[in-house]
């Protein structure tokens, strides 16, 4: 399951403001925001671009309950 909270703060311990990694992924920026709501989540591919921009492995921003079920 995708990890909301790492998620953003990754993005705030980068410096990186809402606006600035979602033009770096190509996505609105109220799209990050609702990802970081939890309203939705990123979808695969996106969430690897993010990663990427976020300088962490996938596996990263995925919760330890994920990561427990798939064991």
């Amino acid at each position: 399951m995708f990890d909301r909270h790492f998620f953003a703060a990754r993005r705030a311990a980068l410096g990186l403001s809402v606006e600035a990694l979602a033009e770096g992924i190509r996505v609105a920026p109220s799209t990050v925001r609702r990802w970081e709501s939890g309203e939705t989540c990123p979808s695969l591919r996106t969430l690897a671009l993010a990663a990427r921009h976020l300088r962490i492995p996938l596996s990263s921003l995925m919760s330890e309950a994920e990561s427990n079920q798939a064991a």
